[in-house]
């Protein structure tokens, strides 16, 4: 094999390790993408649920108040930006462990005052209910998702 072989065949090598290693780089891409959006899905089905579980505190007044005697010391008295997990009322915090291995804590507050709320022919007195849920990571809780509901007492 002469010199000049030699140098095509090795930069044919070189070559095909580049693109190799670009198609890799893509793969492990891919594969990034659709864990972080199966965490992400994970999430927001959690604080779905946590919302469902709220919803069914509405509809009379013996579950309105029921919401009250649980989630009462859940009032909202915290920065949006700046929320410390384990300074908040453990009866606030939800744990949840996913399929794909993640831990959640969903939070649950209230305002401290009820609001009226127009349902078109009837008002009726409420309040909100702020779902945040959290994913650890690295040790930390880093905000994923955010629901925003109401409960009443109809």
């Amino acid at each position: 094999m002469t010199t000049g072989q030699t140098l095509l065949t090795l930069a044919a090598i070189v070559l095909l390790a580049i693109i190799s290693m670009g198609i890799r780089g893509m793969y492990l891409q891919s594969v990034k993408t659709s864990v972080d959006t199966q965490f992400t899905s994970d999430a927001l089905n959690f604080g779905r649920d946590l919302s469902e579980r709220v919803h069914r505190h509405s509809g009379s007044q013996v579950a309105y108040n029921e919401f009250f005697t649980r989630y009462g010391n859940c009032i909202e008295d915290f920065d949006e930006d700046d929320i410390d997990l384990e300074g908040i009322d453990n009866n606030c915090k939800v744990n949840y462990n996913s399929v794909a291995g993640e831990h959640f804590i969903g939070l649950i507050t209230i305002p401290s005052n009820d609001d009226d709320f127009d349902f078109g022919v009837v008002e009726q007195e409420g309040r909100f209910v702020n779902i945040r849920v959290f994913r650890e990571k690295n040790d930390e809780f880093v905000f994923d998702a955010k629901y925003k509901t109401i409960v009443t007492d109809f």
